[in-house]
């Protein structure tokens, strides 16, 4: 017969036939025997409820800590909803690219492998690059940021100290994977061009990939014959990602129309809507 003073009933315990077990599930719970010289302990064996309760803790905190990802990585509540599964144009090139990209991570993180996204103003960039994250966030529970290069100068320049720049420029070059967003919209001076070369090539000493948004061509960030400020941030990024062309109507155009059409129709029928 069990000694129930070596054991720490709960609410839900029941003794039976010698042994505890769980009034809801029916498991015993009470192990066996264990002595440390004069002292005896029985442990408690979890059971079917310990177990499901463990998985909801489990699932909760998973869900938590995607959701504090997710802030820190993007500045819009909508960039969220920016998934593979939810894409217009699974059909392209560009899709498959960066949905192989996500899948296959580790091995691009190893080799220091980003990717460029160019196109036309509206072709999904930021779309893909955001699917990207948004994939990594809640499979592998990855650190990543999104971040646009004109605000990243803005913070730079309004520090006051070059500890603050430097320790800017440290905090970016750490991240697993940075997504810079809308390369060649930043302000053209040789402050801001030197910046955005510092950062970058930050990343490429610390082998930390990149992926870049940007809607310049592929023939002006490979021309050899511009200043040598922008030769060198294009060369360097050239070394670290993969051109990927993004090509299609103009994504955010669609959505727009689609959602006037969807509301021009509620408004107009009343279609979904009780009378």
């Amino acid at each position: 017969m069990i000694d129930l003073k070596d054991f720490v009933l709960r609410e839900n315990d029941i003794e039976k036939d010698g042994h505890i077990y769980c009034k809801e599930c029916g498991k015993r719970v009470d192990g066996d025997l264990i002595e440390f010289g004069f002292s005896k302990i029985i442990p408690r064996i979890k059971c079917e409820c310990d177990i499901k309760r463990d998985k909801e803790m489990e699932k909760r905190e998973r869900l938590m800590k995607i959701a504090n990802l997710k802030r820190d990585c993007f500045s819009s509540n909508i960039q969220h909803q920016y998934r593979f599964e939810n894409c217009i144009n699974k059909s392209g090139q560009a899709f498959n690219v960066a949905k192989n990209y996500a899948i296959h991570f580790d091995q691009m993180k190893e080799d220091n492998v980003g990717l460029i996204f160019y196109g036309d103003v509206g072709s999904g960039k930021t779309y893909l690059a955001s699917s990207i994250a948004n994939y990594l966030i809640e499979e592998k529970l990855m650190r990543v940021r999104i971040m646009n290069l004109s605000q990243i100068i803005n913070q730079i320049q309004k520090s006051a100290f070059k500890f603050d720049v430097n320790e800017i420029i440290n905090t970016l070059s750490n991240i697993p994977l940075l997504i810079l967003d809308d390369l060649g919209i930043e302000r053209d001076t040789s402050y801001a061009r030197e910046q955005v070369y510092n950062i970058i090539n930050s990343r490429y000493l610390k082998n930390k990939p990149t992926i870049f948004t940007t809607n310049l061509s592929l023939e002006i960030i490979q021309d050899t014959n511009i200043d040598l400020e922008y030769q060198r941030i294009y060369s360097r990024i050239l070394e670290m990602a993969i051109p990927v062309k993004v090509v299609g109507e103009d994504f955010r155009r669609k959505i727009h129309q689609e959602k006037l059409k969807k509301y021009k129709e509620i408004l107009t029928y009343g279609g979904g809507i009780d009378d």
